[in-house]
């Protein structure tokens, strides 16, 4: 927020500076410092209005991802949970099949 800060100062003082030291009448001078002091404050209301946009979109986005993160949680939960269900069993035969694979091997090949 600093480097705007700055660059709007900076614009300011350097077309005031220019609009002093230029050769025209004092009505004239002034007149066009009361414009550009305009046009500053019109660019620094423009960019407070969007910086507030940001905020409420900021704010919209927090909102949509605090709704929409605990749905998908839970739906990824409910598939891992749903996996487990279904591999257990499957785990289990295999673990069975091992054993009676290694019971009917040989004793010279059986491993521990």
């Amino acid at each position: 927020m600093g480097f705007f800060k700055g660059l709007l100062f900076g614009a300011g003082v350097g077309a005031a500076a220019g609009l002093l030291f230029a050769p025209r009448k004092g009505e004239d001078t002034r007149e066009l410092i009361v414009n550009d002091v305009r046009d500053i404050v019109e660019l620094t209301d423009d960019l407070n209005d969007s910086l507030g946009d940001f905020r409420d979109s900021l704010a919209d986005l927090k909102t949509t991802f605090d709704t929409v993160v605990p749905v998908f949680k839970s739906g990824i939960e409910n598939d891992i949970e749903d996996f487990r269900f279904q591999a257990e069993p499957r785990i289990q035969q295999i673990q069975e099949q091992l054993e009676v694979i290694q019971q009917n091997l040989p004793e010279d090949k059986q491993t521990d």
